[in-house]
């Protein structure tokens, strides 16, 4: 098992960021969650399988069709058991 917090940066929020990486974890048994932050970036975390996680992390650096992401940091985080994937 692998949990990550990611930080998204670019064109990223009122673009449908969020429920397009909603959708794709939901898709890919993915656990955790998404949020915009007050600095325009969007903050993530994803939980599951280690493949599950590299996949997510393959898939936001495309975003949806408007998007436009310039840079993403990842760092390792503590698993926290999310059971589903929220956006907040």
């Amino acid at each position: 098992m692998k949990a990550v917090e990611v930080f998204i940066s670019g064109r990223v929020q009122a673009v449908g960021f969020r429920a397009f990486t909603r959708r794709n974890a939901v898709m890919l048994g993915v656990r955790g969650y998404v949020e915009n932050l007050d600095d325009g970036r969007v903050h993530a975390v994803f939980e599951g399988e280690d493949h599950q996680v590299e996949k997510m992390l393959e898939l936001i650096w495309h975003g949806p069709r408007f998007s436009e992401v310039r840079e993403v940091k990842v760092k390792p985080t503590d698993r926290a058991g999310h059971t589903g994937f929220d956006v907040r």
